[in-house]
């Protein structure tokens, strides 16, 4: 594909694609059709968050001749005019695939650092920007080496695959190393130093095929059980300090990297008030979905406007905001009183289509608009628990 045909604006009326058919996907695909493009969705569930929504769906996994994997992502890659992500934990030999015959953002190579925390927290280090401390696993033995470094307690993540809590456990001394090891049922191990942090962040940046970039400003993130639970934005006053050397960074991984499309970096604020990069998405975020209402541009939209080397949009914030997740344990004691959300003018509910509720399972999520994103925040909080009254 020529040079110019990989950065010529890609126009309303254009087919766009996305790997993953989760609620990110669903997310883009709202923001696409909206700005005229018509979206096809690659997925192997039939009834997926973003299917429910896309004007077209590759559905590999069918019995059947031309549902073979390959077969589909070269139909979606000729098809479309580009393609993005919205999951990290595909094959990258998909994208590598598709990359022979469309735009692909990001690009394969920074999907492969993405889906392993090794390879991503090393380039990190070795560009030179601040990451947790931490070394390579591959026996309980090199764990303890690492404790030897690094000083329990020890945080050991999988290498690949792991996302809200899933494939990692927190190793507090050699007691309980051979429990904490088997756990994981894996070789390739992450070690990293257990940070005593005072706030977790996030940033969400775009970069476009000419080189311009934009950065939301900092997040704010509360976890339960390693899952987002509450986000708001802007950040306390604390926090909001930090901005610019977030900005910086987030700036500079999208050049070293040569990123184009969008991507959030997420960051552990250390009690000396230095900010350490636990991991970087190469989609949108959780933590950004309080951008759809909060800002002029969501961040769902900086991503079409990103891939298809649109003029990005320096974020403006319409008023401070608040994001709170429903998780599936919501619906414990059986379907959640709507109600009580909709009788609040303020209230801005998203649910994603999904058929079954599960305890940890994303089903959807309320954004507040107030005066502070504190405020926004409570009110978030106090409206989810409505819902189960």
């Amino acid at each position: 594909m020529s040079t110019h045909t990989q950065h010529a604006p890609i126009l309303p009326g254009s087919w766009l694609g996305v790997f993953g058919g989760g609620q990110l996907g669903r997310m883009f695909t709202h923001a696409a059709q909206r700005m005229g493009y018509h979206v096809a969705i690659f997925d192997p569930v039939v009834d997926c968050p973003a299917a429910q929504a896309a004007d077209a769906h590759f559905l590999p996994g069918e019995t059947g001749e031309g549902n073979d994997e390959s077969v589909l992502v070269e139909e979606m890659a000729k098809n479309c005019a580009a393609i993005t992500l919205e999951f990290e934990n595909i094959p990258v030999e998909l994208l590598r695939a598709a990359s022979h015959h469309t735009r692909v953002c990001p690009s394969a190579d920074f999907l492969e650092l993405c889906q392993d925390r090794i390879s991503e927290k090393s380039q990190l280090e070795n560009a030179g920007y601040p990451t947790t401390p931490f070394r390579l696993a591959t026996t309980p033995e090199s764990v303890l080496k690492a404790a030897e470094e690094l000083s329990w307690p020890l945080v050991l993540k999988t290498a690949r695959s792991g996302y809200d809590g899933k494939g990692q456990v927190i190793a507090q001394g050699e007691s309980d190393l051979a429990a904490a090891w088997e756990s994981l049922q894996s070789n390739r191990v992450i070690a990293e130093k257990l940070i005593q942090f005072d706030a977790e962040v996030s940033m969400i940046t775009a970069r476009n095929a000419n080189g311009q970039i934009e950065s939301y400003p900092l997040i704010e993130n509360q976890h339960s059980r390693h899952i987002l639970d509450v986000s708001r934005c802007p950040s306390n006053p604390q926090l909001q300090t930090l901005e610019s050397q977030a900005q910086e960074i987030c700036r500079g991984i999208a050049e070293t990297f040569g990123v184009i499309g969008l991507f959030c970096v997420e960051f552990f604020v250390s009690v000396d008030g230095q900010l350490m990069i636990n991991e970087v998405a190469p989609r949108p975020h959780n933590s950004g979905h309080l951008t759809i209402e909060g800002f002029t541009c969501s961040q769902f939209e900086q991503q079409v406007r990103a891939v298809c080397n649109l003029p990005l949009v320096p974020p403006q914030m319409l008023k401070p905001a608040a994001m709170a997740n429903l998780l599936g344990d919501i619906w414990d004691v059986g379907e959640p009183n709507w109600l009580a959300a909709f009788s609040r003018p303020e209230v801005n509910l998203h649910l994603y289509g999904k058929p079954q509720a599960h305890a940890g399972r994303k089903m959807g999520h309320l954004t507040i608009l107030d005066e502070s994103s504190s405020e926004a925040a409570i009110t978030a909080k106090e409206v989810r628990d409505s819902l189960n009254s």
